[in-house]
């Protein structure tokens, strides 16, 4: 038999939680926009390239930034000096 435990979120990181619910939000809609697309509105998308990396590479940096806002949340803190 499997740990109950194992699957029981911690009580205590409601941050993550949060993170994890926002980012399956967020993968749902992304799903939703993909499915939507038949054909690029654009026939000739090669001079846009550099607008299609930027842009991913500004979405791959804030899911970094709450990743690991995320495990710092996560991570124990050191107790607070009197």
């Amino acid at each position: 038999m499997s740990d109950p435990s194992a699957t029981t979120p911690d009580p205590a990181a409601p941050e993550f939680v949060a993170w994890a619910a926002e980012h399956q939000r967020e993968q749902r809609l992304h799903e939703a926009e993909l499915a939507q697309i038949t054909e690029h509105p654009d026939p000739d998308a090669s001079h846009d390239v550099i607008g299609q990396q930027q842009a991913w590479a500004r979405r791959q940096e804030h899911e970094k930034r709450l990743h690991d806002s995320a495990i710092a949340q996560m991570k124990p803190q050191p107790p607070a000096n009197p």
